[in-house]
Parts: C-alpha cells; sequence; structure tokens
C-alpha cells in the first residue's frame, strides 16, 4: 500500500500527463508498470522527467486502444530505454518482420532507425518535453 503523500503525487503526475487516475492505479494494482517510481526499496517516491514521459506514453497507448497492462509493459520499456538513452529524440514501438513488437530508441532524427519499421507507433519525446512543460491551467480535455 502506499502512503497517502505518494497517491497525491501519482494523481498529480496522471494530471500532468493527460492520463486516468483510476485506470492508471488498477494497471499498477494489476503489477502492470513496474516502472512506478518508489517501487524499488530505496528508490525515491517521485516523478522525474523520465517518470512523466512513460506516463504520458502509456495514456497515449491508452488512447490507441492498447490495454492497461499492455500500454504498461511497453511504457516501461520505453521507461527503460529513455534512463539508458537520456538524449533520446523519439521513440517507437514496431511491428517486427517476425510478428513480434520492439521499442526502438532514437537520438537522431534525421536517420530514424524505426523509419525501416513502416508498422509502428512514433512518440517525439522532444514534442512530449513541450507539452509536459505547458502551465498546468489547460483543460484535461484538450489533445495532446
Amino acid at each position: 500500500m502506499t502512503s497517502a503523500r505518494f497517491d497525491l503525487a501519482i494523481a498529480e503526475a496522471c494530471r500532468i500527463a493527460q492520463v486516468p487516475f483510476e485506470e492508471f492505479v488498477s494497471t499498477v494494482m494489476a503489477g502492470g508498470y513496474p516502472c512506478l517510481p518508489g517501487v524499488a526499496p530505496g528508490s525515491p517516491r517521485r516523478f522525474d522527467e523520465t517518470d512523466l514521459l512513460a506516463l504520458y506514453i502509456y495514456g497515449r497507448l491508452l488512447a490507441f486502444g492498447f490495454g492497461g497492462l499492455r500500454a504498461g509493459e511497453y511504457a516501461c520499456r520505453a521507461h527503460a530505454g529513455l534512463r539508458a538513452e537520456p538524449r533520446a529524440q523519439s521513440i517507437s514501438i514496431a511491428l517486427t518482420s517476425d510478428g513480434g513488437k520492439r521499442v526502438v530508441i532514437e537520438q537522431d532524427l534525421q536517420r530514424p532507425a524505426a523509419a525501416m519499421l513502416p508498422e509502428r507507433i512514433h512518440f517525439d519525446i522532444a514534442a512530449i518535453r513541450r507539452q509536459l512543460q505547458q502551465p498546468a491551467d489547460r483543460s484535461a480535455a484538450e489533445p495532446a
């Protein structure tokens, strides 16, 4: 169980990233969002920029029709990629030739690796960073 203070941090992060709080909590409770900050013993219970980027991706995947568990899986893969490549300019979830899916991290938008994989969901990380830094006074119904 999380503390009430951390629950407020989750609610605020969901508001910033435009994610339905109840659906996110359900995904977390089902074990479908292992990259939630504060889950690992000793890790800080706060959302940094990488955590918010992953949460935003989770919300967009829900909007694309992914279920909460699958959206959490791919958002956490993106989270791991962003931790490994903090200068990433984009992230794509691409279908591979063998029918699988993979997360592709790109640092150079001039030569995107995922462009060679035609079936993909692409996230422009620089644009999402700007979106997340917008003032909090915009409507929750306003598209991202």
